[in-house]
């Protein structure tokens, strides 16, 4: 397929999962989230995580603040990311509180760097939880179009970082097969209110 006609499938797509996961009632969005949230801790504590990135949730992104909440009270390191719009790149931090949070790039909450901690070690960071429009079985995944998560796939590779990563998603936006490109980083599974699922096992 050529460039021009990949993108614009990509685009098409974009817009078509986003519309389906806008159309998840409310009370429904709340309870999958919930769901989703304790697999995602439960998988967490039997691997013996203490440090994970994640990341706020915006607009009908299935809501991650039960799993923020639960590794603040467990002591875990919670590690959100700021996007850096000039270089499309990731700067992580480490948050004790929600309300360190302030609205940031694209209008997304993400952490004030004048009050949270910044977070320089990637390769000690033990799990990776990544939004995305829709996912599919092989890890493929439909981010939003930034490259925020492919560049910062690279950064964590180059770093030594061997974290297993993580979609975290409602069950709708699992599908059977997405269109990829080389540089899209994939993930080794999701996360859904129906539990969690592995591409291949995390080494």
């Amino acid at each position: 397929m050529a460039s021009g006609s990949r993108h614009a499938g990509k685009a098409a797509l974009r817009r078509k999962m986003a519309a389906l996961r806008d159309g998840i009632p409310e009370p429904s969005r709340r309870l999958m989230s919930e769901r989703a949230c304790a697999h995602a801790a439960r998988w967490l504590r039997e691997k013996g995580t203490d440090v994970f990135l994640a990341y706020a949730p915006f607009r009908s992104e299935l809501d991650t603040r039960p799993l923020l909440e639960w590794g603040l009270r467990e002591g875990l390191a919670v590690l959100l990311p700021v996007c850096s719009v000039p270089d499309r790149s990731l700067v992580l931090f480490r948050v004790r509180s929600l309300d360190e949070l302030r609205s940031g790039a694209y209008g997304l909450p993400e952490p004030d760097p004048a009050r949270a901690e910044r977070w320089e070690d990637l390769a000690a960071v033990g799990a990776v939880f990544v939004p995305g429009l829709a996912f599919a079985p092989d890890g493929s995944r439909l981010g939003y179009g930034g490259g925020y998560y492919d560049r910062f796939a690279e950064r964590m590779r180059a770093a030594g970082g061997a974290a297993p990563w993580m979609g975290l998603a409602f069950g709708l936006q699992i599908v059977p097969v997405l269109p990829v490109e080389p540089h899209d980083a994939r993930v080794d599974g999701y996360v859904t209110e129906e539990g969690v699922h592995f591409v291949r096992e995390p080494g």
